[in-house]
């Protein structure tokens, strides 16, 4: 999989010219993770370093800043990256990369390397400007022997000067054939053609989609813009009630409406894409939620008719 990415960098490995920097960037599930892992194997076969991670974790801040909830936490998170490297229901949407997860993650470099050193960074692009401009200075003279893989949905949302610092890789959208060859090697069924109209080239997605019964949501979904687009906002909002009041549910239905609508209306619902993308941003910084940001929409869709 991701086979010219790979091939690539497995030459620069084996000339002994691996960049200490490498970010490989592209949508969630596409498997950047599962890349990353295999180029740290690569660089550690005959070293008795511990590959380091680091990724993104929720909850109080004081939990970011203390080293034994640090190591707890992404202990818990890379067992489940090295169990399956793309499911992408396992970091939630507030969870991030502070500065004192940085200073943490840098102590393991004061102690002498007895061979290559690697350290993945998930997410990379969930740190914050303190966190990056931490690992900047470490990035501006990398030790000898020590390489950085990191990971990002989008390589634009780091640091430029963290960019210039890299070698980048975009990882492609995965094909349907690839993306039901993945669920399968996870021990997924077969994924249906509504799931991977869904999963839009991830299967990480996919999985998620399938782990939340994404088949039975989209039938509320269609029942609910029905309503809704007949001006009848309460009986729209009626039927979602049975929703789980869950961000991740919610963002699922919200993604599923917008495909729904633009199937019937083609290119002819932009407003309401709009607020679809609106409402979505406004959950994830907890403006609005999950059950708000659907009755939002229901009362949209009822007062500006296509």
């Amino acid at each position: 999989m991701q086979t010219s990415v790979f091939n690539a960098l497995k030459n620069a490995f084996e000339q002994g010219r691996f960049p200490q920097m490498l970010l490989l960037d592209g949508q969630a599930g596409t498997g950047k993770k599962r890349l990353a892992m295999d180029f740290a194997k690569m660089l550690c076969e005959h070293s008795s370093e511990p590959i380091i991670w680091l990724t993104p974790i929720d909850g109080k801040e004081e939990e970011r800043n203390t080293p034994a909830k640090i190591d707890s936490k992404v202990a818990e998170l890379s067992q489940k990256f090295m169990q399956n490297p793309f499911h992408t229901g396992y970091i939630t949407e507030s969870a991030i990369i502070s500065v004192g997860m940085v200073r943490h993650l840098l102590r393991n470099f004061e102690l002498k390397a007895y061979g290559n050193r690697v350290a993945i960074i998930t997410n990379a692009d969930s740190m914050n400007d303190d966190a990056a401009n931490k690992l900047l200075k470490t990035f501006e003279d990398v030790p000898p022997n020590t390489y950085f893989i990191l990971t990002a949905n989008s390589r634009h949302s780091l640091l430029p000067t963290i960019r210039s610092r890299s070698t980048c890789f975009s990882i492609p959208f995965l094909s349907n054939s690839e993306i039901s060859e993945t669920l399968k090697l996870y021990g997924y069924a077969t994924p249906t053609e509504d799931i991977l109209e869904f999963a839009a080239g991830s299967a990480g997605k996919a999985m998620l989609a399938v782990d939340s019964n994404y088949s039975v949501l989209k039938e509320k979904i269609e029942v609910y813009a029905q309503h809704a687009l007949e001006g009848d906002a309460s009986s729209a909002i009626l039927c979602a009630q049975s929703i789980e009041k869950d961000a991740n549910i919610a963002a699922f239905f919200l993604e599923g409406l917008a495909l729904y609508l633009l199937k019937i209306y083609s290119g002819r619902c932009s407003a309401h894409i709009q607020s679809i993308h609106f409402l979505l941003q406004a959950m994830l910084a907890k403006k609005f939620t999950a059950e708000h940001a659907i009755q939002n929409m229901a009362l949209r869709l009822a007062q500006k008719a296509v």
